[in-house]
């Protein structure tokens, strides 16, 4: 009995062969077409809306991306940033809008696990305060 205890304890223990790590990856891993899904939110709404995501990115001088990231009929943004390093993030600000993005690895796949977002800044008496128009949360697979 306390053998088959032990045999069950060590099954159940067993640890996946190759998970998702991220990607201390060079400008190059980064390009590419990727797609996937996503969530979308309107303004301050707390429930999402399930989208699929195409994100394509391309290198157009030795650091600088172009990142188009579509979720048909919902959201499509371009954003233009810099890469000069080979961390597993890209951030990129703007003042009307923003991207966050990850590289995660296993094996020889890639994927992007993101967030866009437009936004607008509004004034009320003494303050200024940002007002979040569209965000896309998204996990995209880059694509043979």
């Amino acid at each position: 009995m306390i053998f088959l205890f032990g045999v069950l304890i060590f099954t159940q223990c067993k640890k996946e062969t190759e998970d998702w790590v991220f990607c201390n990856c060079g400008i190059d891993s980064w390009v590419g077409e990727y797609a996937g899904n996503g969530n979308y939110y309107k303004d301050e709404e707390v429930d999402a809306e399930t989208v699929n995501v195409q994100v394509n990115i391309e290198q157009f001088s030795p650091k600088n991306l172009t990142i188009s990231v579509i979720a048909p009929d919902v959201y499509s943004q371009t954003f233009y940033g810099i890469k000069d390093d080979s961390t597993y993030y890209l951030t990129i600000n703007g003042s009307n809008k923003s991207l966050i993005m990850n590289l995660k690895k296993k094996g020889s796949e890639l994927k992007l696990i993101g967030t866009a977002k437009n936004f607008h800044w509004e004034t009320n008496d003494d303050s200024t305060f940002l007002v979040t128009d569209k965000t896309l949360a998204f996990d995209v697979l880059q694509q043979p």
